[in-house]
């Protein structure tokens, strides 16, 4: 019998420490609360102070670091604001000794200083990483080849007589290198051969964008080769709906002038339109509609030019989560023309796709390689359409459907062994963590317990039951605990947790407290809270027996009117 696919799990990163909850106070609280709680904590962390020194010396260092951190204003601000990375890098700053509590610096001082530091270590680590883009075309001419192959594959290693030629290439580079959070500078160039004639250019352009989705747009682009340009690229949305466009440019034959809107249209609730048109003096006019859905993909095209119209329609559906299919039509006064193409995905970054192109004009078969944002393809010319290359015809309108069979047979089984392996990392990950974790939390407990028996011999409440995870209060008491548990026993913490016979937690995870963690963490979405871990408390109170259940990030003060009364202490079990 086959293996059980494993299940998917929510588990890219170990979550960062709550120090807020470590010390089990508010986010709002004073320095005072702040090192009341921590004093309270060392008198049973410490190592000094305990006779579990093996445990203490592993987990006093977490508290240690919490109160550090949030008894430093700089630090906390930091903190509070950019997670625990924005505390490494004002504690890597070598301009002031921010870990001091007594540094006097003001808010604003301290925010811009850690976007500084951000800045400067997200720079080194993108340093080597400008997103670039890389476009190759060889265009290949393979007709002869097609009517005559037997004496072609003779003479294939001639290269007086080879039947197969290149007639165009092309390439082009470029690179995004992030000048400033709005402005992005664009380095690249092109190669440009055909017929054994080439020419090439350089490129550079800067764009200007800015987060208010209100502001102008701007795109300066320049090209430096056998024939130079200079053109700009002005946007201004008009609406949430309307943008309208400006595009002077200067080339060797004038100034051009180019004009153009762009519209967002909704015929009904379940038709969105997207709709541009631009006029330019040189080009003409031209204008499109699309339609945009999650497996459908439709447009239509109009351009009046020198050379006369122009018509296109295109229909792409999504046939599969990885494959999908495109027939296009493309119109005009000295050629009418079809395009059949099919894309699959075979990697998480790769794509191939084969496209037949039928036109008065000849058939033409075009193979596509992508692989992140380097693309390269290859036009062949095959032969003119007519009857007497029917054969010709039916072997290059099967041959993209034969090869993507082929790749989904042989490629799909790796694809799906390297999804295999990524999800058994993730949950060999997932595991790790939980092993720590859990680890750490029975560790935490032990040092708990000498306060935890003496807090349920004071008046007040009395915990009996305490459970955190995924349906808690289906748990069977009494069982062994493992690591595959969905829910863990927290009665021991909270019976830490108890001041003067009252409990208060606050008002965010109760994973990152003391004794705690989280048993089902990576099996539900995090951005669906209901579906996050619960807390269930059954304590005694005035001679009578209460439970209650708390969200993950419910404040949790007991005792509660909203507890449910189970009956006089001593009937219930």
């Amino acid at each position: 019998m086959a293996d059980e696919p494993l299940p998917r799990v929510w588990f890219n990163a170990t979550p960062e420490v709550d120090y807020y909850a470590a010390l089990n106070v508010s986010r709002s609280a004073t320095a005072d609360e702040v090192r009341k709680a921590f004093f309270a904590l060392s008198r049973e962390f410490h190592p000094d102070k305990t006779k579990h020194t093996d445990e203490a010396n592993q987990e006093y260092p977490r508290l240690d670091r919490a109160y550090k951190v949030l008894s430093s204003a700089p630090l906390r601000l930091a903190y509070d604001n950019y997670g625990e990375r924005g505390v490494l890098a004002l504690e890597e700053d070598k301009k002031a000794d921010w870990t001091l509590g007594t540094y006097v610096a003001t808010d604003a001082e301290v925010e811009e200083r850690v976007r500084v530091l951000l800045r400067r270590w997200n720079e080194k680590h993108i340093q080597a990483q400008f997103l670039s883009h890389t476009d190759c075309e060889v265009s290949i001419d393979a007709t002869d080849f097609v009517r005559f192959p037997l004496f072609s594959l003779r003479q294939i290693f001639n290269k007086d007589h080879r039947m197969i030629s290149i007639s165009q290439m092309v390439m082009r580079q470029s690179t995004n290198i992030q000048v400033s959070p709005n402005t992005t500078f664009v380095l690249g160039g092109y190669l440009y051969d055909k017929d054994g004639l080439g020419l090439g250019a350089l490129t550079c352009g800067i764009n200007y964008v800015t987060a208010d989705p209100a502001a102008l747009r701007i795109y300066l682009s320049s090209e430096m080769g056998w024939t130079p340009k200079l053109s700009v690229h002005l946007e201004q949305p008009m609406s949430s709906t309307t943008s309208c466009f400006l595009m002077p440019k200067l080339t060797t034959d004038g100034l051009d002038m180019t004009v153009g809107v762009h519209h967002v249209l909704r015929l009904s609730p379940t038709l969105p339109l997207q709709a541009s048109m631009l006029f330019s003096l040189h080009d003409g006019l031209k204008s499109s509609l699309q339609y945009q859905d999650e497996s459908i993909e439709a447009g239509t095209s109009l351009a009046i030019q020198n050379d006369g119209p122009h018509l296109g329609v295109n229909l792409k559906k999504q046939v599969t989560s990885h494959t999908s299919a495109k027939v296009g039509v493309d119109a005009s006064l000295g050629n009418v023309g079809m395009v059949l193409t099919t894309t699959s995905q075979v990697s998480r970054r790769s794509r191939v796709s084969i496209a037949l192109r039928l036109a008065l004009q000849g058939i033409n078969l075009r193979f596509g390689l992508a692989r992140g944002n380097v693309r390269f393809a290859i036009p062949i010319a095959i032969a003119p359409l007519s009857t007497a290359t029917a054969w010709n015809t039916f072997f290059a309108a099967t041959l993209p459907f034969v090869v993507s069979a082929v790749v989904r047979q042989v490629l799909r089984p790796a694809q799906k062994r390297k999804q295999l392996r990524q999800v058994q990392s993730e949950h060999a990950r997932r595991i790790s963590y939980l092993m720590e974790a859990r680890r750490c939390a029975l560790a935490q407990q032990t040092l708990m317990a000498r306060t935890a028996k003496k807090e349920t011999t004071e008046a007040g409440i009395e915990i009996l039951v305490a459970r955190y995870g995924k349906h808690p209060t289906t748990a069977q008491d009494g069982l062994p605990s493992s690591i595959e548990d969905v829910n863990i026993d927290v009665t021991i913490p909270l019976r830490f947790f108890l001041h003067d016979g009252r409990l208060h937690l606050q008002a965010t995870s109760k994973a990152g407290l003391l004794g705690f963690y989280d048993p089902c963490i990576g099996l539900y979405d995090p951005q669906v809270p209901k579906d996050g871990p619960q807390l269930y408390i059954r304590y005694a109170y005035d001679g009578n027996v209460y439970e209650a259940t708390f969200l993950d990030q419910q404040e949790v003060v007991l005792p509660s009117v909203h507890a449910q009364p189970m009956g006089p202490v001593g009937h219930v079990l």
